[in-house]
């Protein structure tokens, strides 16, 4: 049996990093990390496919593993996932300014 893809509590090596802001069912406005991991081959997998991880981070993080045939398609998937993620909100809107930045994007 296949271990599976490894659990990623942070990620060292990021292939896009942003904030985003959405509104949540009561009109308050939140600001979430959205962190997609550098794709990898999944250890000992006998079917080589791969994974890659992603982190959203709300009040309680995100924290997943997309698995994928290939580098692209385990990308792939982790961009639908957040993507489809983010679909479920209101007002969503990319390149928000981090919590306690003076920076205004």
């Amino acid at each position: 049996m296949n271990p599976g893809p490894p659990h990623h509590a942070s990620i060292s090596d990021p292939v896009a990093d942003d904030y985003w802001s959405f509104e949540d069912d009561h009109g308050r406005k939140h600001v979430s990390r959205v962190t997609l991991g550098r794709p990898a081959p999944i250890p000992q997998d006998a079917n080589g496919d791969w994974y890659c991880p992603l982190i959203i981070g709300h009040a309680v993080p995100i924290t997943v593993s997309m698995v994928g045939v290939g580098p692209v398609d385990a990308l792939l998937n982790a961009a639908r996932f957040v993507r489809e993620h983010f679909h479920e909100l209101r007002k969503v809107s990319p390149r928000a300014t981090p919590p306690g930045s003076t920076d205004s994007k």
